[in-house]
């Protein structure tokens, strides 16, 4: 492939083995002696040919990609290539020529499929600029790509060769090992190159990025270690961390692309890098099944951003399980929810954070529930038995259950069934928590009664039992009915009782357990965004313009328009008590954190003065205790329009302090009271 960055093109020539029949291309002969075999082309490339061997053969354009079917962009074109009856055989090789214009502004809004230009070139498998099955494929991939010379080139694989001729330098990569798609990236990188244990380290930066690289290559060699120790050997020779001028995370064989942003984050580097590296054990090496649901988010989540919690403390990853719960119980409603076997893209609405609740969150606690329920040692078998036999194959819940039973010795069926094929999660209550003097000896009995909703789930309950000389006992205890009574013995006298307090088990939340959070105001199916029409006109501008910025999220409505029926559902409200008659209204119910003093405000004690300032606030709607109301507001229209299209990535906070735009101090209100704990 020759790539002119000028003229924004390439000219490229296809060579592709293919399998027709089962388990490759379909032949779409309907039982003829000619046959047809189809690909997916960007519908901007023009085809100079397809041949198998000196033979050129007819083919047609047939369109059939509609909009938003199986994420296939409306620039895909359906080929449709006829084989005459003197092509034998179910092994083919064709030869195709093609070229085109494939450009888009580096600026353009949000993540581009293809473009090339001098800057930068950006070649993703959605913009199908090259052959593949109209389903997709597992392939191995030779690449060359013919550039400027003072460019370099990556993508998936090995660089086998890289030749200057002239004033272009041609680079040749191959993958020997199969992959579902293939990304392409040419730019001015500055190139660094370090090597672990056999493994050739590389990070592909910007100059303005190199001093970054260090820190990259260090904390590449961390996570190869420990996943090597976690799961096995590394599968890939190299691994490198691409910069891309565009916001991506991306974890592909061999590589991870990151935003030039997101890069300059340290949080980057101690979690979302590692992230990607676990991708090459599960999703890159051990591959999904489309049709069965996508279980490598989930377990890398849990493997990576979960177990990062686990190191520091036990707390830490409490607190991650429990922010699980609140997400899917503040996001998820029945009629969107689905279960991790049967989901596919498009479908019922749903929105990002709402899908990533349960392939994330719901998906990571089904491991941690496993691990649970088979043992530590076992999980770990488990894991690295399922690396070993599924390495460069499809695999679904079927395979992963297999092999959990397998290495523990288990009847799992019952727990995939009620976590995996079905949707949903329990919902838990405690009632009746009584203590009493048992016998002459004076040994306590706390009695108590746990109860679950319908449909029931099969559980193993952590109950914590606190006594007066301050041990804890924890005890598992097994729940399989609608309600069932449990009665615990104890030496000392009882002083408390918890169940599932640090969240071990996936289910939604009482709302009593829920903080007020912003996640919680945008979770609500009757969120209303209420902007202010009092004061400063340029203030005023900027919450109106956030508004219809959100309107996408909620119903918006001016302060003075707001009913009594408003009141009470989940609020976004816009500007102070100066500004919005709504906030005005709640200031008696806005808690002692926060204090409004004329132009100021008062957070945690401290006081904010500064035009800069901005805050969102979260709590409970006294018209309505199960749910929230956020507030936003800047001291100045530049605070406001600096922060308001930051907010909706900080859902898990009850509030944000943010000075010119960056947060300053976060956190979530503790809980008033935990239904699920009693105090004797």
């Amino acid at each position: 492939m020759e790539l002119d960055l000028d003229s924004h093109s390439l000219n490229a020539t296809d060579t592709l083995s293919i399998k027709l029949g089962k388990g490759g291309a379909e032949d779409r002969g309907h039982g003829t002696t000619d046959r047809t075999v189809a690909f997916l082309l960007n519908n901007r490339l023009h085809i100079d040919y397809i041949r198998v061997g000196s033979e050129d053969l007819q083919w047609r354009r047939t369109g059939g990609v509609k909009p938003g079917e199986s994420g296939v962009p409306t620039d895909a074109d359906l080929l449709e290539v006829h084989l005459p009856a003197s092509i034998n055989g179910n092994d083919i090789v064709l030869n195709l020529s093609y070229r085109g214009v494939l450009y888009e502004p580096l600026d353009s809004d949000g993540v581009l499929a293809a473009t090339i230009t001098p800057d930068f070139v950006y070649l993703t498998p959605a913009a199908h600029w090259y052959t593949d099955l109209p389903d997709g494929s597992l392939s191995t991939f030779r690449v060359s790509a013919r550039v400027p010379n003072g460019y370099e080139v990556i993508t998936h694989g090995k660089l086998v060769a890289r030749r200057e001729e002239g004033k272009t330098t041609l680079f040749t990569w191959e993958a020997d090992y199969p992959s579902d798609n293939c990304f392409l990236l040419a730019a001015r990188y500055r190139v660094t190159h370090d090597i672990y244990d056999g493994i050739d380290i590389y990070t592909y930066f910007f100059p303005e990025e190199q001093g970054l690289s260090e820190s990259y290559v260090d904390a590449t060699k961390y996570y190869l270690k420990m996943y090597e120790e976690m799961f096995g050997p590394y599968p890939f020779s190299r691994f490198a961390v691409v910069e891309n001028l565009f916001p991506t995370g991306y974890g592909m064989p061999s590589y991870t692309l990151l935003g030039r942003a997101a890069l300059k984050l340290p949080f980057i580097v101690h979690i979302s890098l590692g992230h990607e590296v676990a991708h090459n054990w599960w999703g890159n090496s051990v591959f999904t099944d489309p049709a069965h649901g996508n279980w490598c988010e989930g377990l890398t989540t849990y493997v990576a951003d979960y177990h990062y919690k686990e190191l520091i403390n036990s707390g830490s990853a409490a607190e991650y399980r429990m922010d699980i719960l609140r997400t899917y119980s503040n996001h998820i409603y029945d009629e969107i929810d689905f279960s991790l076997e049967g989901f596919t893209e498009g479908g019922v609405p749903r929105t990002e954070k709402a899908v990533r609740s349960i392939l994330y969150g719901k998906c990571a606690m089904v491991f941690h529930m496993l691990k649970t329920l088979t043992g530590p040692d076992n999980f770990s078998e488990s894991l690295r038995s399922l690396y070993r036999e599924r390495k460069w194959k499809q695999t679904n819940w079927q395979d992963i259950q297999k092999t959990f039973e397998e290495v523990s010795g288990r009847d799992l069926d019952w727990f995939f069934r009620q976590w995996v094929l079905e949707k949903g999660a329990p919902l838990l209550e405690l009632t009746s928590a009584a203590v009493e003097v048992a016998g002459q000896g004076g040994t306590y009995k706390v009695n108590f009664e746990l109860s679950q909703r319908p449909p029931v789930y099969r559980l193993l309950v952590p109950v914590v039992l606190v006594t007066a000389d301050g041990e804890r006992h924890r005890h598992e205890l097994e729940m399989n009915l609608p309600r069932q009574r449990y009665s615990l013995s104890s030496e000392s006298r009882p002083k408390g009782l918890s169940v599932d307090q640090d969240a071990d088990v996936f289910r939604h939340l009482l709302a009593e357990e829920i903080p007020p959070t912003l996640d919680k105001v945008l979770g609500d199916r009757e969120m209303l965004i209420v902007y202010p029409t009092k004061g400063n006109d340029r203030l005023i501008g900027e919450y109106k313009a956030l508004a219809h910025q959100l309107k996408h999220l909620a119903p918006i409505k001016p302060d003075a328009e707001v009913n009594e029926e408003d009141l009470s559902k989940g609020l976004f409200l816009l500007g102070g008590p100066d500004n919005n008659l709504v906030v005005k209204r709640l200031l008696e119910a806005v808690p002692p954190p926060l204090k409004f003093e004329g132009k100021s405000f008062i957070l945690n004690e401290t006081k904010h003065d500064e035009e800069g300032a901005s805050l969102f606030f979260c709590l409970s709607n006294p018209y309505n205790k199960g749910r929230a109301v956020c507030i936003f507001f800047g001291l100045s229209p530049e605070a406001v329009s600096a922060t308001g299209q930051k907010l909706i990535h900080y859902g898990r906070y009850g509030y944000v302090l943010f000075v010119d735009g960056t947060s300053m101090d976060k956190g979530v209100s503790p809980r008033i009271m935990d239904p699920l704990s009693v105090v004797f």
